[in-house]
Formats: structure tokens, C-alpha cells, sequence
């Protein structure tokens, strides 16, 4: 599990954790991104601008948010993001092979109960899209969309392994 944060601190990369899992039914196998050199949730605003009868200049307003993520993840042979990514990779998925699912837990934001840690999640479903392999720096970057609706909830998090709660 990663170190969370303590009132005082400083958001870290290692508060931010993301997994990953085929799309599918049933219980996702989840599975780390470690070896990435970024953690860079980009929210793509969705705007539209309203020009009010009452203002003497339009209003811009948020419509929406298109969250996605572009990972250079340094391929390390033999762990967990390796193997998930390459065999994606290889394939060249397109259509529902090049779907998934991600889970990003907030290790910045815990709630305590029962004695157990509980953090701040979103559960999506994503597209998986491979910009490029960078053999010469071992880099393969994937960007990945997050589409539709996040589910928000918290997770538990023992040995690495994330059981994720729906909010009510």
C-alpha cells in the first residue's frame, strides 16, 4: 500500500495510486501501474459559453469532464504492468479488446472506520489507446480515456490488492 498523507503534507505521486483490470464482468483482477514515469490526471473541461441577456459578456460554464490519462510506462519485464500492457500492445486491440477498466485510489483522502483505512476512489470504465514504443528509452505510452460515468466510492487496499465500495 502506499504512504498516505498526513495533514501538513504535500500531495506525492505515490498518494494517487492507479489499477487496471480487463473489461468485463465478475470481480476485476486489479493490477498496479507502477513503472510510470507520470501521474497526470488531465480533467478536459467541457465547456460551453452562455451569452446571458443580463450580462454584457458571456458566461462560460462546465458542462462536463472527459478525464484521461497519458502513462509512459518504462517496461520492466516480469512485473505486473509489463505484462498487462505489452500483451495489450502486441495485439493491437480495437473494439471491446481495447476497453478496460481503472481504479484510482486517492491515498490523499482516508476515512477510518472499524479500525480499517477506507480512501477515496473512482471506479471506469476506459479505452486503452497506444500512442507509442520508445525502445530506445524502454517507454511504451498509453493514453487512456476514461468514458462514461465514474463511479465514485472508497477502497480498502491489503497487499496491493484493492476491494472498491460504491457510494450510496
Amino acid at each position: 500500500m502506499a504512504e498516505t498523507l498526513e495533514a501538513g503534507g504535500e500531495l506525492k505521486k505515490y498518494h494517487v495510486a492507479l489499477f487496471v483490470a480487463e473489461a468485463g464482468s465478475g470481480t476485476p483482477t486489479w493490477t498496479q501501474v507502477c513503472k510510470s514515469t507520470d501521474n497526470t490526471i488531465t480533467l478536459n473541461a467541457q465547456t460551453a459559453e452562455r451569452d446571458f441577456i443580463v450580462d454584457h459578456a458571456p458566461t462560460t460554464i462546465i458542462e462536463r469532464y472527459s478525464p484521461s490519462l497519458s502513462e509512459p510506462l518504462t517496461l520492466v519485464k516480469g512485473e505486473s504492468d509489463y505484462d498487462f500492457f505489452w500483451k495489450k500492445f502486441y495485439e493491437l486491440p480495437v473494439g471491446a479488446k481495447a476497453k478496460g477498466k481503472m481504479l484510482i485510489v486517492f491515498y490523499n483522502d482516508e476515512e477510518k472506520a472499524g479500525g480499517k483505512s477506507k480512501f477515496k476512489s473512482w471506479l471506469c470504465n476506459v479505452l486503452f489507446t497506444f500512442d507509442n514504443l520508445n525502445p530506445v528509452d524502454g517507454t511504451l505510452t498509453v493514453n487512456t480515456n476514461i468514458n462514461g460515468t465514474i463511479t465514485k466510492g472508497t477502497c480498502e487496499v491489503a497487499g496491493n490488492v484493492p476491494t472498491f465500495t460504491a457510494a450510496a
